[in-house]
């Protein structure tokens, strides 16, 4: 395994910017090649013309007006399309639900990106690692991404157990001060 070459994948990743995303409306194929296009080095992320389809009938993004998508769509689907490697469908919904949280789409997916950008070029950075019993290798580095990766996993399920019980509660109010 090239090391160099990995670092350099992760360092160089980036989504575009929101600005940078188009917002002339593009057709459900346009939206797949561009969302894919960002997303060639990593296969597993990549999405489907069906899958978008079905991101609307779930009603994870709205439907497209006169068949064509917004900007503010792109960026949720991109927002999807790396979430779901990790999420479940329920908790991307709950995910896009508490956006109100944040000024706009634009400064929710501002966020999500730099952040995402910051999270893969420290990746490789060996002041960043977990103190571990194994060697500097590239097998150990794998081991400690795969750690934190489910320990965050286990943290992000029990947080949306949390927030699920939340909303659950404040429609129970809702509707006993009905």
């Amino acid at each position: 395994m090239n090391t160099n070459e990995l670092q350099s994948i992760l360092e160089s990743f980036s989504y575009p910017a929101y600005h940078e995303i188009p917002d002339v409306g593009l057709y459900l194929d346009q939206v797949v090649k561009y969302i894919n296009s960002y997303l060639r080095d990593f296969p597993e992320m990549q999405i489907t013309g069906s899958m978008v389809s079905n991101y609307v009938k779930q009603k994870l993004i709205s439907s497209p007006h006169k068949k064509t998508y917004s900007r503010d769509q792109i960026a949720g689907l991109i927002f999807i399309a790396t979430a779901k490697t990790v999420l479940s469908m329920d908790h991307i919904r709950m995910c896009l639900s508490s956006l109100d949280q944040f000024d706009s789409i634009e400064s929710a997916y501002e966020a999500f990106r730099s952040m995402l950008h910051e999270v893969l070029s420290s990746l490789m950075d060996s002041s960043h690692h977990i103190v571990c019993a194994a060697t500097d290798s590239p097998t150990s580095q794998a081991l400690e991404n795969i750690v934190i990766t489910v320990a965050h996993k286990m943290y992000l399920e029990r947080y949306f157990e949390e927030y699920r019980k939340e909303m659950q509660e404040a429609s129970k109010n809702d509707d006993s001060q009905s």
